[in-house]
């Protein structure tokens, strides 16, 4: 028996005190940074000490939808939809989000649909789950039938009138699709200031897949220029993106390894969203100074423009202005991606 005891004693393991909220704040910390990987490795501790903690719970789920683990994200939200852990609508956004990524848009339809009937739905919440039904109906019809039946009708799955959420949403359906019915609408979200940078950058990527051979005119930040799309390289080649990177990257890699990832994640951020135009100020080491600014920031350290600027030799002038265009794209990217 004493033999027994000691077995079980020696079984048991307690956790060092506030672990549990120590893994969950660093783990909202590398989400909120986009380090997605490392935020699900700790949330993921967090969710196996206590699976009823709502907040939690809605975190795991988000770094995992975030990450692209969309099987298991798939699976963790259908158990909070049935346990009821954390808020419900929350839950069923991530959830219909997924579903999305994983082209079940049967599922979509059978998941909403009930809950309108039965009047269910939030106001709050109404447009976008309806708008979100309409599409999945409309994509789950063409994965029947192989194309579009109705072309009058499809020219209204994606227009410049719909939240960035909703665009997003029917640029992904439209992925190895025909997009010649859609082209008008998307040529058309191309120069239209109320749309997000970031989906004009994924409709120029769409139209560089679909091999579209024609000017068209692009605004992004009150500039307007004419391009083709398939003459546009990468966001990943654009030169001047490469440039920019390469000097944080030598500056950072021995120093502060994790500060340069986090650096380099922006900065991907941001040249999407100012795709395919050529950044200002032209000189990179502005943009180098203006990211190691950033980095300041990031950290709650204090730092002088003026020994920042003469250490990159560039004005401090220039290094203000780029330093605030940043934190505009900052916020700008932030909200959608």
């Amino acid at each position: 028996m004493k033999k027994d005891q000691n077995n079980r004693d020696s079984a048991i393991i307690i956790p060092f005190p506030g672990l549990k909220d120590r893994y969950y704040e660093k783990g909202v910390s590398s989400l909120e940074a986009h380090q997605f990987q490392e935020a699900v490795d700790l949330l993921k501790q967090a969710y196996q000490m206590d699976s009823t903690d709502p907040q939690i719970s809605a975190a795991y789920l988000a770094a995992l939808y975030e990450n692209g683990d969309y099987h298991d994200s798939r699976q963790m939200a259908e158990e909070l939809l049935k346990s009821g852990v954390g808020s419900f609508y929350d839950v069923l956004d991530i959830y219909l989000m997924i579903l999305i990524q994983l082209n079940d848009y049967q599922q979509v339809v059978s998941t909403l649909k009930p809950l309108f009937e039965e009047n269910e739905i939030p106001p709050e919440k109404a447009e976008h789950f309806l708008q979100l039904l309409q599409l999945s109906e409309k994509a789950a019809r063409n994965q029947g039938v192989g194309n579009s039946a109705n072309i009058e009708e499809e020219t209204s799955f994606i227009h410049q009138e719909q939240s960035s959420q909703d665009q997003l949403i029917g640029l992904g359906m439209l992925k190895d699709k025909n997009i010649h019915p859609y082209l008008d609408s998307l040529i058309d979200m191309l120069s239209a200031k109320k749309v997000h940078p970031f989906i004009k950058t994924v409709i120029l990527t769409l139209l560089q897949e679909n091999k579209i051979d024609q000017f068209i005119l692009v605004e992004k930040f009150d500039v307007e220029k004419t391009l083709s799309p398939i003459e546009l390289p990468s966001v990943e080649e654009i030169p001047f993106f490469l440039t920019v990177k390469e000097q944080v990257e030598n500056e950072l890699r021995d120093h502060n390894p994790v500060l340069l990832e986090q650096i380099l994640d922006m900065i991907k951020r941001h040249s999407y969203c100012l795709y395919p135009f050529e950044w200002e100020p032209v000189n990179p080491s502005v943009w180098a100074a203006a990211y190691r600014a950033m980095g300041y920031e990031i950290y709650g350290e204090s730092w002088n423009s003026k020994k920042l600027a003469e250490f990159y030799d560039i004005g401090e002038e220039e290094l203000s202005t780029t330093f605030a265009f940043i934190l505009k794209l900052e916020e700008i990217s932030s909200t959608i991606v």
